[in-house]
């Protein structure tokens, strides 16, 4: 599983074959099928695995988070990872391979729930912190962070990055929305949102 990562992140997806992964693992291409059922097995079960232990890795971090500017800088380290340990690219391969396998849509959906449990947390820290729960929608808020992110995390580790540094483009957004929460008073901000 590895291997895989490893491999989509220095030959790119055109290299995740069984033999190239089992060549990148340093064992015979047999093991891929008997262990997996094939390659996308095998992507399937590294893919879970490789965001399970990102979100252990990044927990506390997003526990620690008392504003939109602190998410936003985890979001960036999260991201320079992805890029530099191939899982940004894996990423890319699974959302593609999504459109037309069902077990691979069934497992992204389950890997972004995982995330999207582990950001709202943080999303309602933030808000509870600046007297706005029950303002706005947690899970609205949680849904667009997680989908924004996961398409900038994607975008931002292509080569040559055809739209520039989508994470850095964004980068001014996080401390105004904190400026905003700071200066209107919660009530109106409530009534603003209409939600309250």
């Amino acid at each position: 599983m590895d291997a895989a990562v490893r491999l989509t992140s220095t030959a790119g997806t055109k290299a995740l074959t069984a033999r190239g992964i089992a060549g990148e693992a340093g064992v015979n291409q047999a093991l891929v099928y008997y262990h997996f059922q094939g390659v996308d097995g095998l992507l399937r079960e590294a893919y879970e695995r490789a965001t399970l232990a990102m979100i252990a890795d990044f927990a506390a971090d997003l526990e620690g988070v008392a504003s939109f500017e602190e998410l936003y800088a985890v979001g960036a380290r999260l991201a320079e990872r992805a890029a530099s340990d191939g899982s940004a690219a894996l990423l890319s391969h699974l959302v593609a391979a999504a459109h037309h396998d069902e077990q691979m849509a069934s497992m992204l959906g389950t890997s972004m729930d995982h995330w999207k449990a582990a950001v709202a947390g943080a999303v309602r820290r933030i808000l509870e912190g600046r007297g706005m729960a029950g303002a706005v929608d947690v899970d609205g808020l949680t849904n667009s962070l997680t989908a924004s992110t996961v398409g900038m995390v994607t975008l931002g580790a292509v080569p040559g990055q055809p739209l520039g540094d989508p994470l850095k483009a964004v980068g001014a957004l996080p401390p105004l929305l904190d400026r905003v929460l700071r200066l209107v008073p919660a009530p109106l901000a409530r009534r603003i949102f209409g939600r309250g």
